[in-house]
């Protein structure tokens, strides 16, 4: 009799106190796996255009930064709550361009100023698709380019670096690219900074995290 005590004991099912914190534990890691994950900008739709021509005028500061391909045609979003600086960086054109979000940054400066001419900053939520337009005051050019209503994207180039996570874009504004002049897209860049306002998670909590599930299986094995 004492043995099929100890059997009936071996397959018992675990105790409702043993599931809960079990569901606790697998609970906690998915929402540390959640808030682990690297914040990125998102590019919907468009096509890998190669990198500029010689006749963009910041090609080789560019790449001296590491950037080295180029999306046109694409939409840009974020895939987590953040901030999104923009920094009106270079631009190559005999026109007066803008660019539009929650503030405006109108063409000035031509040379390129990696830390930005001037800058401003909007707040996003996960999947939001940035709200931006470049503008020009040439009579040749089809704009505004915007983002947002993916409006004229054919206009903005999405430059960015294959060996890093996209939180470093630079967007090229094409402000004649009906084929009058050129399709260099130089002729206003703005550099885009998303910075995540997730709390990222220590790798302690993971430690602790799999140390709790560890001590579970424990208790399990010793009732049985």
């Amino acid at each position: 009799m004492r043995l099929a005590r100890n059997v009936n004991a071996a397959t018992a099912t675990p105790s409702n106190h043993t599931r809960q914190l079990f569901a606790a534990c697998a609970a906690m890691l998915a929402l540390v796996s959640t808030l682990s994950a690297q914040a990125a900008f998102v590019i919907t739709g468009g096509s890998a255009a190669g990198w500029p021509a010689s006749g963009n005028d910041f090609t080789g500061d560019l790449e001296n930064l590491g950037y080295n391909q180029m999306t046109t045609r694409g939409q840009l979003s974020v895939d987590m709550d953040g901030t999104v600086t923009f920094y009106y960086i270079a631009a190559e054109s005999s026109y007066t361009n803008s660019f539009t979000g929650s503030s405006s940054m109108t063409e000035a400066n031509h040379s390129f100023n990696w830390d930005g001419w001037s800058s401003f900053s909007i707040d996003v939520s996960s999947g939001d698709v940035l709200d931006f337009n470049f503008n020009s005051t040439s009579a040749k050019a089809l704009s505004p380019v915007d983002n947002f209503s993916g409006s004229n994207l054919e206009g903005l180039g999405i430059m960015s670096m294959s060996s890093k996570t996209s939180t470093d874009l630079v967007l090229a504004y094409n402000d004649n690219y009906l084929g009058y002049l050129d399709s260099d897209f130089d002729d206003m860049l703005v550099r885009a900074k998303f910075s995540s306002t997730v709390v990222p998670v220590p790798a302690a909590a993971w430690l602790f995290s799999s140390g709790l599930l560890g001590l579970i299986g424990m208790a399990r094995r010793r009732k049985q």
